[in-house]
Formats: C-alpha cells, structure tokens, sequence
C-alpha cells in the first residue's frame, strides 16, 4: 500500500529563510511529484488531474523539450523576434496550465518545475508573473538560463572548447553552422544544481530550458533532502526517479506492449488516463504510482519499459550530475498500481556537458495520396516512380539539380516490415512521398505533379484535394561536448540579483571503471538451451519492448516477462540477430547491453532513423515502431512453456 505522507508546510509567499525551514520539516518525510506533460502537445488535462486528484502533491514538473522541439522553438523565436514580440518559450504551458490552476497551485502548496522555458525562460518567467499579479497571487518565480550557447558557438569551436559526442560507438562532426546551413539552436543538457539553488531561494515556480529531463524531479529532491553534488548513489535514485515519470503515461500503461491491459484497465482506460507520480525518500527508495479512479496501470512491466526508453549503455547512462548503473535495478509490485524501484547505483559525471544542436539543412515536403482498389500497392508504387521522374524532368528544365534524398513509403501495405511484411494483396494504401532539396522551388514543381495524378495516373486516387503540399524548413540535428566550466548558469529568481553559478567538480573517489555486472537472479531449472519439443511463437509472447530516439541511433528495450526465459532469449536475441532481422532500416551497427536485475536488454541500433527526428524522410522518424517490429520475430520455445504464455499469442498454434 502507499505510505500515507506528511501533509506539507503551507508554502505561501516564501522567503528563503522560509524555504530553509521548510526543507527541514521535510526532510523525514517522503515528497511527491507528479508529471503532467512528456512532450510538447501533450494532454493539458494531466495538470490537473495531478493537482486536482492526486493526495498531498508536493511538486508538479511537465516536460516539453526534445531534440525536435528545440528546433521548432528556435524558429517560433525567431519569427516573435521578427515581429519585435517575445516567444520560442511553451505559451500553452502559461495559458493552458498555469493560468487555469494557478489558484488550486497557491491553496495546496505545490511548487512546479517544468522546461516550458525553452528558448526563452526569461520570457516565460515575465508571462507567469504577469498571470500571478492579475490573478491577485504573489508568487515567487525563477527562471533557469545559460544553457543557451548559440552566440558563442563559433567563439567557443575557435577556443578548442568543443569536442566530438559518441554513442552507441560513433560519433558526431562538430557542427557550428555555415553560409547555407543557418545554426538554429545550439544548447548544453545542464543538471539540477540550478533547480535545488533556486528553490533554496524562495522559488515557488522554476522554469528552465535545456535541462535533461530527469533534472526536473532531481533538482526539488536534492533541496528536500539536502543530497550534495558528491552523494551519487542518491542523485542516481532521483535521476531514475525522473526518468521513469518524465514522459508521462509512458509509466501508467501508455505505448505499452500489453495494450488492452491498459485500454481496459477500468476507470475509462485510456479516456481516463492517469498520469504518474513518485514518493521519494530521502534515502533514495521511491514508489510509483498515479491518482486513484484513473485508467492505465502501474505495473513492474510498464516502469520497467520506461526504464530502459531511450538510454545508451545503462552501465555508463550520463546525465550531467551523476553517471547511472541501471543494470543492478529491481522493480517489484508493492500492490495495485504502486511499484517499488531500487538497486540503481551512481558514479561522478564527466566534465562536459552535451549540446544539443540543429540547423538548416534545405528543405523537404511530403505528399500524400490514398489508393483504393485491387492491385493498390503495385498502383501506389508506379504513381510514386512517375512522380518523381516528372518532377526531376521539370527540376532539370528549370537547371536545378536532382533532389538530395526521396522517400516513398506504401502505409498499408506493411511497407515498414520490409521483407517481413505478410501482406500480399491490399485494397487501400497510403502513398507518402517525401523529397528533400536546397530549393523551394524545387519543392513546388514536386507538389504541382502531385495532384494530376488522379486525373493521367492510375484508378482510385483520393486525397489530393486538400491543396499542394506545403514544404517546410528541414533542420538537422547534431550533437558535441563542451566543458562544464564553459558553461556559466545563471539563477533568476523573483526580483532578486541574478546568481551565477559556475562548475566546480564534486569529489569522487571511486574510479572511472565500471563495475562488473550483477549475476541474475533465475529459477534452477533456467537455460539457455531448454530441452524439447518445440514451437515457433513470436517474441511477443515471451518478451515486453519499447523503443525510441536520440539522433540517427534507436534504442529498443526488450524485458523478459519471466526470469525462466531469460538465458534463452540472451542466447537467440543477440545483436546480429536483431541487426539481420531489421536490416531493412539500420545502415549502421547494433550494441547489445544486459541489464541481469530486470533481466532485459537494451539495443542501440545507429544510422537506423534515416538521419534522425528532424531530417528523415520517414515516417516512423523516431523509430517508435520499432520494438513492435521486432516482437514479431519468431523464436523457438520449448512447448513446455505454452502454459506460461497469453494465450493470445498461442491461439493460432
């Protein structure tokens, strides 16, 4: 069951001297967060589900930065700057959450911490106060800056300041920007010092830019609870804290493997979704779990595949306060919808941040047509070879070069599966061609051969009477390092001067080399060649799966659903077979990790997003699909263990 908490201090209008106080009549308790937003354009409504039905909430934090949003922001800045306006900040953030709740935040004491900031915290920071003094309310409001760099980023590439970022075993050119490839953002992911300080300081609401996500959750636990910059088994715990919540429904049975648990999970499911929150302790052990009478489910399975969403090497995941070791992590179910997370282990950061960068690079459109009929996939994929050769025939005339990259993709068809698709005759497809070039111009003609296909091309066109595609700004994304003594933060909080925090290494004694993984915990009688007979099932039926995006590289996360299938899936499961299986969308290589505590793998697939979540062609630009893809690989399993499986997965047997 859920520890009952200790009802918080009133916070009120807080000095800092108030905040010190409050700190120490906390610092015995558990403290509760909740996360109402994994991205921007996310549901508004978990704010106040969270605020409004969620017991004894301390803190809410939203999430709405990605590597696609800085992009999109750095241009919705740049327009706001072009009309003499402020923006590049998440105003639905201000408008859509903050105003309407602002009072249920002031009367229960819940202090928020979100990214909504962007590229311009201090803009969002003057909006909120704005809203407060209206509203009558006096509230104490920070803002978070210094992560942007991209003034500087030629002076600090001439000073040698900038070195190349690796993952998953290649790395990335330093990028700065050029005549034709306009740098459009260029910021540094900084930690959760500058959170703690400024809620030490009085802040009652803190806003901040391009922090790691997981930063919104440690930032308020290492205020409560005092943790230093050097106690990283702690700072590992609030990070995997953060982790696990920063996306949301993510870890209530959202983008789950186990779907219809979580559709019919009662409380209307997914109409009722409810949104996570963490009870953290100050000797680092928190629970998971959500408001009660909501949908979705907390379950070891719906932690344990966001735990491994989108990390690297989990004996080596870097964040800029502390380095985590999640192999050793054990998830346990503590009742219905509660769930118990230990064993993570921390290490001292390195000394550089990672920026994240992103530029224009041309631009790009897509089109899309439905074709219906008999013989649709074969119709679809003449239309599109038509298309393009009209529109590289108009492109030649005009004297402009050949496009730098298309994409044609036949949705309906299983087009994605490649040579794994079981579809062999449809009815109905959705065409999508994408194409890439410098020239807007070049863009047009594409567009204007689009359209006349219903009319010179083949039976059962549809859907092009919506207009001419539109083309839009391409941005590409890169990535590098920079030294954390580079990178000045500077704290505003309230009304009061400025503070300037610059980087001082904390201690550590313990070495830079990793720890030998922890043995598994596994029944005697596992193996990884279980004796016969056998039958062929999917991975799905022994195996949970969630993937995601950093850059060009997909990580897809595999869970065993019991330890007894761990030593066979470790065997079968191995990087070349999942290399060779989706060789049809990974150019690059795949890494294999294990993590023997939840007994899962971690795989980094590089060069396998076709360049990534802003510039790809594709439409499964991030590879969210791709565990899906993958859980569908068959493997041999002992008949034996048919009892032990959905029979879901076994009906067709």
């Amino acid at each position: 069951q859920l520890v009952q908490l200790v009802q918080l201090v009133q916070l009120g209008p807080v000095s800092e001297e108030r905040g010190k106080s409050n700190m120490a009549a906390r610092q015995q308790s558990s403290i509760r967060i909740g996360c109402s937003s994994a991205f921007w354009g996310d549901s508004a409504l978990g704010a106040f589900q969270l605020v409004k039905e969620a017991p004894n909430l301390n803190y809410l934090v939203a999430d709405y930065l990605a590597e696609v949003t800085m992009g999109i922001l750095a241009r919705v800045k740049e327009k706001a700057e072009q009309k003499g306006e402020q923006g590049g900040y998440v105003k639905e953030f201000c408008t859509r959450v903050f105003a309407p709740l602002l009072s249920d935040l002031c009367k229960k004491n819940i202090r928020v911490v979100t990214n909504a900031g962007g590229m311009n915290p201090l803009a969002c920071k003057a909006e909120l106060e704005a809203i407060a003094r209206e509203n009558g309310q006096s509230l104490v409001v920070a803002a978070i800056t210094g992560d942007d760099l991209l003034s500087s980023a030629q002076q600090l590439r001439e000073a040698n300041q900038l070195s190349k970022f690796e993952f998953g075993g290649e790395e990335e050119e330093i990028f700065v920007g050029s005549p034709k490839k306009k740098l459009m953002s260029f910021n540094a992911y900084i930690g959760a010092r500058a959170i703690a300080t400024a809620l030490e300081k009085g802040a009652q609401v803190v806003i901040t830019g391009r922090v790691v996500d997981s930063a919104l959750v440690l930032g308020p636990l290492m205020h409560e609870f005092q943790w230093s910059p050097s106690s990283f088994d702690l700072l590992a715990a609030g990070s995997l804290a953060g982790h696990i919540i920063e996306c949301g429904c993510q870890a209530t049975g959202g983008n789950f493997t186990d779907w219809r648990d979580s559709v019919h999970s009662g409380a209307g499911g997914w109409t009722n979704m409810g949104f996570p929150f963490v009870d953290c302790f100050p000797d680092g052990s928190f629970l998971v779990s959500k408001p009660p009478n909501t949908g979705g489910l907390v379950t070891v399975g719906t932690v344990g595949e966001q735990m491994l969403y989108e990390i690297g090497d989990p004996a080596a995941y870097i964040l800029p306060d502390v380095v985590l070791d999640l192999r050793a992590v054990e998830i346990t179910q503590e009742g219905k919808d509660v769930v118990r997370v230990s064993g993570v282990r921390g290490r001292a950061p390195p000394d550089e941040y990672k920026i994240s960068a992103t530029h224009v690079n041309g631009y790009s459109v897509s089109a899309n047509l439905m074709i219906g009929g008999m013989d649709a996939r074969e119709k679809a994929s003449e239309i599109a070879k038509a298309v393009l050769a009209r529109a590289s025939f108009l492109l030649k005339k005009r004297g402009l070069p050949d496009f730098l990259g298309t994409n044609v993709e036949l949705l309906g068809s299983e087009h994605t599966y490649g040579p794994h698709s079981k579809v062999s005759e449809t009815r109905e497809v959705i065409l999508r061609i994408s194409v890439h070039h410098e020239s807007m111009l070049a863009l047009y003609l594409f567009g204007s051969e689009v359209a006349p296909t219903a009319t010179s091309m083949a039976p059962g066109i549809t859907g092009g009477g919506d207009g001419r595609p539109r083309a839009r700004p391409l941005l590409a994304h890169t990535a590098c390092l920079v030294h954390k003594s580079a990178v000045p933060v500077h704290i505003h909080v309230g009304d009061q001067a400025p503070i300037s925090s610059v980087y001082v290494r904390p201690s550590w004694d313990g070495g830079d080399s990793i720890p030998p993984a922890p043995l598994p915990r596994l029944p005697p009688h596992a193996s990884d060649h279980p004796s016969g007979p056998f039958v062929e099932l999917p991975l799905i039926a022994l195996c949970l799966a969630r993937s995601g995006d950093k850059g060009d590289v997909a990580n897809i996360g595999v869970l065993c659903r019991q330890p007894l299938f761990f030593p066979l899936i470790r065997r079968v499961l191995t990087d070349e077979a999942v290399r060779n299986y989706l060789s049809h969308v990974i150019d690059g290589n795949v890494v294999r990790f294990v993590l023997p505590g939840t007994w899962s793998f971690n795989f980094l697939c590089t060069r396998s997003l076709g360049g990534g979540g802003l510039s790809s062609l594709r439409y499964d630009r991030q590879g969210k699909a791709y565990a899906q893809m993958l859980l569908s690989k068959p493997i041999q399993v002992p008949r034996a263990w048919l009892s032990l499986v959905s029979p879901t997965y076994t009906a067709k047997l």
